[in-house]
């Protein structure tokens, strides 16, 4: 009898194990995938996708293709919950899902319980729903015009801080007449405090030079509405108070870039989990409770070697993680993951060019975009180049 791999969520790890697995196929077995969306997301690009360097399809990874050259089943559906007891999985449109092994890569979304109004907000995740709130905002603000638009953004980290030089670049170029007040809101005292000294002070001083305002010691408590288009048929936008604690602004648009935080329904799923509520998973990318569940990406945590919420780790996660799926299904001995203490971070600056951060170094110019962009394309073009069939791509 076929065994079943259920694969959850579209992140890169799982797209990563897709392609791998249309190489070295395991026979006599039926390979699933569980996504709620057919479009995953590069999160490399997806700040350049904001500023306008790559297309919708560019930085788009096309699932049910990857599926199909993998011989896999796509199921357009949610995960809501999973037994590891019965083997189930159960999805949003009430189906029951048997499996044999199990992996889990659902990624994570920002932690907004703790902001009264923060349905006024814009998350940066999931995707699908932050590009399409996006698009809808520039829409308003081409039907306005406004003089002059403030944009918050509640989250002071890496994210938050590209996220508003792309914001900015796309703003300034569609909307060039149009004065730009661009507000990170951070919780904490210091910028980037995890980052080097030198790190720390090129951005500053780069957000500075682009009047991009940052604003410590506040954390985003609420939103509120100031302003109804109703009051003013001839202008779309609306207008919000952001609050921290006693203190307020008004502002035009919020983006939530704050700390990850996991699917709810994993506490109820029997799983071990940190204290976050991230599944903690061994070296082997194993669940610390459960042997035949397996999880990557932003969703797990590696309980002997934690690190931080990054895309980059759920790449170098994606051959690891199809291996170890194959050995266990083949009752084979896995591999142990490590993942590297410390990891080159490329941020995009919306100018063409980028901040690299390196431990104790960093540095900031052309060379820098240049080597992210070819990294990007060339991690891209490996899932275009084999859903086309087309060898001759090149990573340019």
């Amino acid at each position: 009898m076929a065994k079943k791999l259920l694969l959850v969520g579209g992140g890169h790890s799982h797209a990563l194990v897709l392609k791998h697995w249309s190489r070295h196929p395991l026979g006599n077995l039926e390979l699933v995938l569980v996504s709620d969306g057919e479009q995953t997301p590069y999160s490399g690009m997806l700040p350049g996708h904001v500023a306008g360097f790559y297309s919708y399809a560019e930085s788009h990874i096309d699932l049910p293709s990857l599926c199909a050259s993998a011989g896999a089943e796509f199921i357009n559906d949610r995960a809501i919950a999973v037994d590891p007891e019965q083997n189930l999985l159960t999805t949003e449109q009430g189906r029951q899902l048997s499996f044999d092994c199990l992996s889990l890569d659902i990624g994570s979304t920002p932690f907004i319980d703790d902001i009264a109004g923060a349905e006024y907000g814009i998350p940066a995740k999931p995707v699908p729903q932050f590009l399409a709130a996006w698009q809808a905002l520039l829409e308003k603000i081409d039907q306005s015009r406004p003089e002059k638009f403030i944009l918050a953004i509640a989250g002071g980290g890496a994210g938050g801080i590209e996220l508003a030089f792309n914001l900015q670049a796309r703003l300034a170029q569609l909307f060039p007449a149009m004065v730009l007040d661009i507000q990170i809101w951070q919780r904490g005292a210091t910028l980037l405090p995890h980052h080097s000294v030198q790190g720390r002070k090129i951005i500053g001083n780069l957000l500075t030079k682009k009047n991009i305002s940052v604003l410590p010691n506040h954390p985003v408590t609420a939103i509120e509405p100031e302003f109804s288009p109703h009051d003013n048929p001839l202008n779309p936008l609306l207008r919000y108070k952001l609050w921290s604690n006693d203190h307020s602004k008004s502002v035009n648009a919020v983006f939530l870039v704050t700390q990850a935080s996991p699917a709810p329904w994993l506490c109820q799923s029997g799983l071990r989990l940190d204290d976050r509520g991230f599944v903690l998973i061994k070296p082997t990318l194993q669940s610390c409770s459960h042997g035949h569940i397996f999880a990557a990406g932003d969703v797990a945590t590696m309980k002997k070697y934690p690190r931080p919420k990054a895309g980059v780790f759920a790449v170098r996660q994606g051959k690891p993680l199809f291996e170890n799926l194959q050995r266990s299904l083949t009752h084979k001995p896995l591999k142990a993951f490590i993942p590297q203490s410390q990891y080159l971070s490329l941020l995009g600056t919306g100018d063409g060019r980028a901040m690299a951060l390196w431990g104790p170094l960093a540095s900031h110019g052309r060379c820098w975009w240049w080597l992210k962009d070819y990294i990007d394309r060339r991690f891209m073009y490996g899932f275009v180049g084999k859903i086309r069939g087309d060898q001759k791509l090149k990573p340019w």
